[in-house]
């Protein structure tokens, strides 16, 4: 089948060089067979010199976008339009046009548990939306648009066992939100020596973090009059976030060495490699917002860490327990409490840990890589 594919190849620009989604959503539909024409919205960016969250990008991009299309399409034509676009990336007038040509069109999107929005307006206009989070179909119900339970995974050309020895006893690879310095605080106040890498663990970080807010308040109008007329819910927000902020100053300054800038992604299938113990954690704010109650999703992590063949740990869930068994594949902890306890038995009994190590990664290599998501995903949607 020849695909379009439209994406950006960086899972977080504050990673550096991260390929992720070319790797995770590009490189397997090759592996597959599939002739695929890759247009890079971060390529697009350079050529049309404009920054995509500029205004002016939407539209530049869109145009950009339907030349590339029609004039590939004249080449041989496509069986599937495939992107990873947001709301503010391509207009409505681009999708249709391009859905003329009698082409199945779908788009790819994580995080709508608690960053629907981000695709809320286009997502009516795509024949199929792709989620990674189950309960997240409701959403798209709600606003008429067809959806279809895109589970992640992970290419086990990249997430692999490397056959190092494991000199880390806990490491964690992601950002610095939600819940997630509080875990990692009780975990070193109680003997842990757990590792942090990512964005917005180091000093730099949150200063950078606290700049951007500041930049985005000032540019809201709304927000700007809520605090002088005092609304509650903006003023819980504010000081919830500056609350956090004040808590990973003082993890910071008390466990210096055991916190890290963002790593490669190839530095990432070390640390995975390298660990006794790797930790994720599901739990996110709604809208990024502290003063909300913690919701749950799961990330890539879920996947590449037990394919690198680590004990993983990450919370409790429903959806978790669809893909592995708890406590058998995978350990999952309830709370802060609980996740202490297990990483202390786990590291005291590595025999134990070994069963459970093997057993995850047995289940991530045969059901959860990104080739055999796509082969499902196609035969769902009747192109396989």
């Amino acid at each position: 089948m020849r695909i379009f594919l439209t994406l950006s190849p960086s899972g977080n620009r504050s990673v550096p060089g991260s390929m992720t989604w070319y790797r995770n959503l590009y490189e397997p539909l090759l592996d597959l067979g599939h002739d695929v024409y890759l247009l890079r919205i971060d390529e697009a960016e350079d050529k049309l010199g404009v920054n995509r969250r500029a205004k002016l990008f939407q539209g530049k991009f869109s145009q950009y976008l339907l030349d590339a299309f029609q004039k590939e399409s004249i080449k041989k034509p496509f069986g599937l339009f495939f992107s990873y676009l947001t709301d503010s990336e391509i207009e409505i007038s681009c999708i249709e046009e391009i859905k003329k040509s009698n082409i199945i069109t779908a788009n790819f999107s994580c995080n709508n548990i608690h960053q629907f929005y981000l695709t809320k307006q286009i997502a009516p206009h795509f024949d199929y939306n792709l989620h990674s989070e189950k309960y997240a179909a409701e959403k798209f119900k709600a606003i008429g648009a067809t959806s279809v339970w895109f589970q992640m995974a992970a290419n086990p050309t990249y997430y692999h066992q490397l056959g190092i020895d494991r000199i880390l006893d806990v490491s964690f690879i992601g950002g610095a939100y939600a819940k997630r310095p509080y875990y990692i605080y009780n975990l070193l106040e109680n003997g842990i020596d757990v590792h942090a890498y990512g964005p917005n663990w180091r000093k730099v970080e949150q200063l950078a973090y606290l700049r951007r807010l500041k930049r985005e308040l000032i540019r809201s109008r709304d927000v700007i009059k809520s605090i002088f007329t005092f609304d509650p819910q903006i003023r819980a927000e504010i000081s919830s976030r500056v609350a956090n902020m004040d808590f990973k100053d003082i993890l910071l300054a008390k466990y210096n060495r055991n916190l890290h800038f963002p790593i490669t992604d190839v530095e990432m299938t070390t640390k995975y490699n390298e660990s006794k113990i790797s930790l994720g954690f599901l739990e996110v704010y709604d809208n990024h917002d502290h003063s909300q109650k913690t919701m749950q999703h799961l990330h890539l992590r879920e996947f590449e860490a037990p394919m690198c063949g680590t004990l993983y740990f990450t919370n409790h869930s429903d959806e978790l327990a669809e893909h592995y068994k708890p406590d058998k594949e995978v350990i999952t902890y309830r709370n802060e409490h609980e996740l202490l306890d297990k990483v202390q038995y786990y590291l005291n009994h590595p025999d134990e840990a070994e069963k459970v190590r093997q057993a995850g990664y047995k289940r991530a290599l045969e059901c959860h890589t990104y080739q055999k998501r796509f082969e499902d995903l196609f035969r769902k949607i009747g192109l396989q």
